[in-house]
């Protein structure tokens, strides 16, 4: 219990180094290290006291205010420039942060859900607070709470719609009024995951999700960033259900952008895969607003755009003949 309460009280910021000796970061970092180590090594579950010493410990480290955001998530950064903006995005707490997230992963692999006294520490209020961590700038500490906050929703299955809805609502934020998170990628990628456990038929609720959430994810200015994750969560729906093909391309018509060449080629390779997988029934109403946009296309400056487009144009006309 020692070293849980010395590294609950002794925080360090690692941002002034008068104030903060880098031996004392160093020997935090080796008591987190031992205390990860002692609790790999458990073969029974922790008493109801330690558990929650643990789980103030984490909250005490974790749960802190985030530097202000220098990327807007607007673009993918040129391959010159990728090394630069990974350096300067890395925190230098990463040293004391991933043994407490390998901790809280642990914690969460042997307790019991169904504990009351479990149910009391790892409340609604934590899952609020690492869900507010996602807008870390630090893809090691984004990857971390990704792993864990499936973790949580896969094992404490009556906090699932609670869960659902908090992501909802950041990306709801991000889509309508921020544009400014750089989660947004491992957030989808836990959606990814749901959504192809959902069962079908699909219930409302999901089908309400994908068309008012993810097809409007569509529209943003950082779109690109996380668009990989986005097109998978879209094709898991339309697989499961084809009939919702047809709302799904009328959604990414939508918002389509004008002027920015790298979306549209993004969002003709997303079409490509949704016209091979919706249902038969919606490809004669579907023709004259996909053949538009595709006209459109073609004429297109871009070679890159014109290249994709009259790929997408063939798999069109296959479909419809």
């Amino acid at each position: 219990m020692s070293l849980v309460c010395h590294c609950t009280t002794t925080i360090f910021t690692f941002v002034d180094d008068d104030l903060e000796s880098p031996s004392a970061q160093e020997a935090k970092r080796v008591k987190l290290l031992q205390l990860l180590s002692i609790i790999k090594s458990l073969k029974r579950e922790l008493p109801d006291h330690v558990v929650t010493s643990l789980v103030a410990m984490i909250s005490a480290n974790l749960f802190r205010p985030l530097p202000p955001t220098c990327n807007n998530n607007v673009r993918q950064p040129a391959p010159a420039e990728e090394s630069e903006e990974l350096a300067s995005s890395l925190s230098p707490l990463w040293s004391h942060l991933q043994p407490i997230y390998d901790i809280l992963l642990r914690l969460l692999i042997i307790v019991d859900p169904k504990s009351h006294h479990c149910r009391l520490i790892i409340d609604q209020q934590f899952l609020l607070s690492l869900l507010d961590l996602f807008q870390s700038e630090d893809p090691r500490e984004r990857e971390s709470l990704k792993n864990v906050y499936h973790k949580i929703y896969s094992k404490f299955t009556f906090y699932r719609a609670f869960m659902r809805k908090s992501m909802n609502d950041v990306l709801l934020h991000y889509a309508f009024e921020a544009e400014k998170n750089s989660g947004i990628g491992e957030l989808l990628e836990i959606w990814g995951s749901i959504i192809n456990g959902f069962t079908v038929p699909l219930k409302e609720e999901h089908k309400l999700f994908l068309m008012r959430v993810l097809i409007p994810l569509h529209k943003t200015k950082g779109m690109m960033v996380y668009h990989r994750q986005l097109a998978y969560c879209v094709s898991q729906f339309v697989q499961k259900e084809p009939m919702l093909g047809g709302l799904v391309v009328r959604g990414i018509l939508r918002y389509w952008p004008i002027t920015n060449c790298h979306k549209q080629i993004l969002l003709i390779s997303e079409l490509e895969e949704l016209v091979e997988n919706i249902s038969s029934d919606h490809y004669r109403r579907l023709a004259l607003p996909l053949c538009t946009q595709i006209t459109r296309c073609l004429n297109s400056w871009n070679s890159q755009v014109l290249f994709q487009s009259s790929f997408l144009s063939g798999v069109v006309l296959t479909c419809f003949l």
